[in-house]
């Protein structure tokens, strides 16, 4: 079995699971691992939590819209202004209609630092 064909299989093994939030103080990056977790295990209730509502109710969020199948692995972060970052990241979709058909998609969240000094994703989309 390839390496790929493991990650497909282990995401439709973990559809329907919750995921366990980060604590308060988590880096950027363990938040947006854990969000795109819950994406792929299609936890909304748990991906909602990591993000803002503006975040929530448009601006690039994906879950409850279509199914997240894998990702990669996220690498370092652009950081355009202090109290943001950027990550790219592939997502293979399935479900999705003609705006984001099925397959491997770049993907780009920005998070920013909260007033309580968490941080949540504020955006996604195909392009930074």
């Amino acid at each position: 079995m390839t390496g790929a064909a493991a990650v497909l299989l282990l995401a439709a093994c973990s559809r329907g699971q919750s995921v366990a939030l980060p604590a308060k103080d988590a880096a950027p990056a363990e938040v947006l691992t854990t969000y795109l977790q819950a994406l792929r295990s299609g936890d909304c209730q748990s991906a909602h939590a990591l993000a803002t509502s503006s975040f929530v109710h448009g601006n690039g969020e994906l879950c409850g819209e279509l199914t997240v199948t894998a990702y990669t692995p996220l690498g370092d972060p652009a950081t355009p202004r202090d109290g943001e970052v950027v990550f790219g990241t592939n997502l293979t979709t399935k479900g999705g209609d003609g705006s984001m058909p099925d397959g491997n998609h770049t993907w780009f969240y920005t998070l920013d630092r909260q007033p309580d000094g968490t941080w949540r994703i504020v955006s996604g989309g195909s392009g930074p």
